[in-house]
């Protein structure tokens, strides 16, 4: 059977995935290259949505950055009722709920920013749901708004990763995991299962900012050397962060 969403809720509904994210929130928060590009791209006055907020990890950061009208949201219950219990222990009521990043709960033109932080966009199976996902963060931002978001990249020239030459050769030939559904989708054991993620290269990105009507602002890899040793070991590997804006 393919990889579809409800694997992916069922990943991130388990229990081990849960009280990892929400071990998260107290012991990592933000990452230092999170905080200085949320900063420049989201404006702290305005109304953000967290998309894929798992327990809470980066809305309780950013809500320690002055943000004070910004909403968590994520496809696992299990993660929501993490997020809310994390709320009242602090004294806030910042609000969660559940929704769906392809279909979101909410009117257009809504929110000034968006964030969909720690490749979570990328947990997203095939490549026509990611897009509709991206559509959905056009409709709700306000014209000039911006969404951050991160993934990994897949550089198959000079990536050091034979990993990447023999997929590519798998699917060449078609003999690729059955279960996948294009090339860059992986399987890896974590979270106390297997986990879906895509790992895209640059030109792919791009091409699925056009399709959404997205502008490209900035993409980067920062230099993770000054994160915290417990961060380095949450993130586990370079991140490319991307911001597009929705266009005036």
């Amino acid at each position: 059977m393919k990889v579809n969403k409800q694997f992916a809720l069922e990943a991130y509904s388990h229990g081990e995935a849960v009280r990892g994210y929400s071990r998260a929130v107290g012991q990592v928060g933000l990452w230092n290259c999170e905080r200085s590009i949320f900063r420049q791209h989201l404006p702290a006055d305005g109304r953000i949505l967290d998309l894929g907020c798992g327990a809470g990890r980066t809305t309780f950061g950013l809500y320690d950055e002055g943000y004070r009208k910004i909403i968590g949201v994520d496809f696992s219950p299990g993660m929501i009722r993490q997020a809310r219990m994390h709320s009242e222990r602090r004294g806030l009521r910042l609000p969660f709920r559940v929704g769906d990043a392809c279909r979101l709960p909410f009117r257009a033109r809504s929110f000034e920013g968006s964030l969909f932080s720690f490749n979570g966009l990328m947990t997203i199976p095939r490549l026509s749901l990611r897009i509709r996902a991206l559509r959905e963060v056009r409709r709700v931002l306000l014209p000039g708004g911006c969404f951050v978001f991160t993934t990994h990249e897949r550089v198959d020239k000079a990536s050091p990763r034979s990993f990447w030459r023999e997929q590519r050769a798998l699917w060449a030939s078609g003999r690729q995991d059955p279960q996948l559904h294009e090339y860059g989708d992986e399987l890896v054991e974590e979270l106390g299962r297997p986990t879906f993620v895509h790992v895209p290269d640059r030109r792919e990105i791009l091409d699925c900012l056009v399709a959404a009507k997205l502008e490209w602002v900035d993409d980067r890899c920062p230099d993770l050397a000054r994160e915290s040793k417990v961060a380095k070991r949450f993130i586990g590997s370079r991140c490319r962060f991307w911001v597009a804006r929705r266009p005036t």
